[in-house]
This record gives C-alpha cells, sequence and structure tokens, in this order.
C-alpha cells in the first residue's frame, strides 16, 4: 500500500513539474511575441517619424517658397503622420507594459500534488492493484514483502510512464 501511495505522489510531483514547465514556456512565448509586436511597432513609429520629418521639411521648404499654397495640404500630411508615430509608441508602449500571466509557483504545485489524499479518479496500473493483494497472500518476511513491494511499485511506475508516453 505504501508503494502505491508513493507511486502516486510521484506521479501527481511529475504532473506538477510538467505543468509547471510548461506555463513557464507558455510565459516566455508570449513574452517573446509581445517583444515582437513591440519592436515592430516602434520600427513602425520610426518609419512614421521619419516621413513626418520628411513632409514637415517639404512642407517648412513650400511654405516659404510659395508663401501659403500648398502649405495647408503639406501640414495636413505631416499631422497625420506624426499622429500616427503618436499611435504606433503608445500601443508598443502598451505591449511592453502589459502584465504577464500569473504561474503558479512549482513548490505550490507540489505540495498540493503530494498533500492531497488518493481519490476515484487516480488511475491504479494493475501492479499497484497486485501490490495491494500481496500483504493479504500469506505470512511473508519483511525484507521479501519490502522487496515485492518495490519492484511492484517500480513495475507499475514503468507501465504508468510507458502508457504516458505513447
Amino acid at each position: 500500500m505504501l508503494g502505491v501511495t508513493l507511486g502516486l505522489k510521484f506521479d501527481r510531483a511529475k504532473h506538477a513539474g510538467r505543468s509547471y514547465i510548461q506555463d513557464r514556456v507558455n510565459q516566455s512565448e508570449a513574452a517573446a511575441i509581445s517583444y515582437l509586436i513591440a519592436i515592430g511597432l516602434y520600427a513602425a513609429a520610426g518609419v512614421f517619424l521619419i516621413a513626418a520629418l520628411l513632409v514637415g521639411a517639404t512642407a517648412l521648404f513650400r511654405w516659404i517658397e510659395v508663401r501659403y499654397g500648398l502649405f495647408q495640404a503639406f501640414g495636413a500630411m505631416g499631422g497625420l503622420l506624426i499622429v500616427s508615430t503618436i499611435l504606433c509608441a503608445l500601443f508598443a508602449i502598451y505591449w511592453i507594459k502589459r502584465p504577464a500571466k500569473r504561474v503558479i509557483p512549482l513548490a505550490s504545485r507540489l505540495r498540493v500534488a503530494i498533500s492531497r489524499p488518493p481519490s476515484r479518479d487516480d488511475a491504479l496500473p494493475p501492479a499497484a492493484i497486485s501490490t495491494v493483494r500481496l500483504p493479504n497472500a500469506g505470512r511473508q518476511s519483511g525484507s521479501v514483502m519490502t522487496g515485492l513491494v518495490i519492484a511492484s511499485s517500480l513495475l507499475g511506475w514503468a507501465l504508468v510512464r510507458r502508457q504516458t508516453d505513447r
């Protein structure tokens, strides 16, 4: 019975560890995507800023040359590009400052997985069920019984691992 309980606790701890690693991988992927989006938006903001400066310089040139002719059109385009630059920069700041998804710490997951009592939902492999029957099979010495419990626990663990790897 001890081997079955230890096997279940080990499986729960293994599951908690895998879950924690998967959450950390997802969190890292989300951070990388956020940084890539922010970099793209900062690049777009840089392009719009350069375009705005070019339009502004052209508008200033035309304004001085023509004196109030096409200036309004160039000024409107320059203003539109400046607004686009500000919007891209604000979106980039939003993506960088966005809070990350909270990940439950590994220590907490392991504590819950190990301390939880067995339930009906826990699948017992056939070797674990035979381990429960072994103590009632007859009178055996303590070392033989311990060896049988350990061997059947390892066999059960190997069977469960083999089934989950498929």
